[in-house]
């Protein structure tokens, strides 16, 4: 079990940064693996893997110990941002999605109230965001210049060889293997965002299993294209 804030979220195991594919992203891996105080905004193309490195961080920071929250705003704009309350308490707090909250005024200052509270306390606030800080079209100045203050992390999309990387670490982990030429004719013919290949992934799984083939290149035409 993560030490969480009792919310009703809870984090995938496969979330971590072990099975994370970093390509031109090592140093935003070794900057959230520090835990300490630094406030770090994490921003890049939806796709990308933000997600993942926010829960890693979790992950990363539970198994020492540490007390984490995991708050996906997407998820909780039907809440009060009253359940921000006293969660300056936690070592770490993982916001994703900050840009969720643009021009809702309740919800940017609990943020606020919580990024000044968490930050007396000596606690570490890793957010997330598809544009980097000083884009945010945030009504509350005071909140965007507090994100602004944090450190700038752009995470990058993974180049071709990386994709196929992590494409087949992701076929192994479903019982698949993945070589490198149907990798490639998946990836000349559909979107190359990692939730997108995860579920075409997921779709071949299910076929592969009923009909007990292996992934080649005119089984995966027929699966997806037809």
């Amino acid at each position: 079990m993560h030490p969480q804030i009792p919310l009703p979220l809870q984090l995938h195991d496969d979330y971590n940064f072990d099975n994370f594919i970093a390509g031109n992203n090592s140093l935003i891996l070794r900057s959230l693996q520090t835990l300490d105080d630094t406030f770090i905004f994490l921003w890049g193309d939806a796709g990308t893997g933000k997600t993942h490195l926010l829960q890693a961080a979790c992950q990363h920071a539970s198994t020492l110990n540490k007390t984490t929250s995991y708050l996906p705003l997407q998820d909780l704009l039907d809440f009060s941002p009253n359940i921000l309350d006293g969660m300056e308490s936690v070592n770490l707090i993982c916001i994703d999605d900050i840009d969720a909250i643009n021009g809702n005024a309740t919800w940017e200052e609990g943020i606020f109230n919580l990024f000044n509270n968490l930050k007396q306390q000596g606690g570490q606030l890793i957010v997330s965001s598809k544009t980097s800080p000083q884009y945010l079209p945030l009504a509350l100045s005071d909140l965007k210049s507090r994100l602004c203050s944090c450190l700038p992390l752009n995470i990058y999309p993974l180049d071709n060889e990386s994709t196929i990387k992590a494409m087949q670490h992701r076929a192994k982990s479903l019982g698949l293997v993945l070589n490198s030429d149907v990798a490639e004719f998946i990836l000349s013919r559909f979107p190359r965002d990692l939730p997108t290949l995860w579920r075409l992934l997921q779709r071949l799984n299910h076929a592969s299993l009923a009909a007990q083939r292996k992934l080649t290149i005119p089984f995966v035409k027929l699966t997806l294209l037809n």
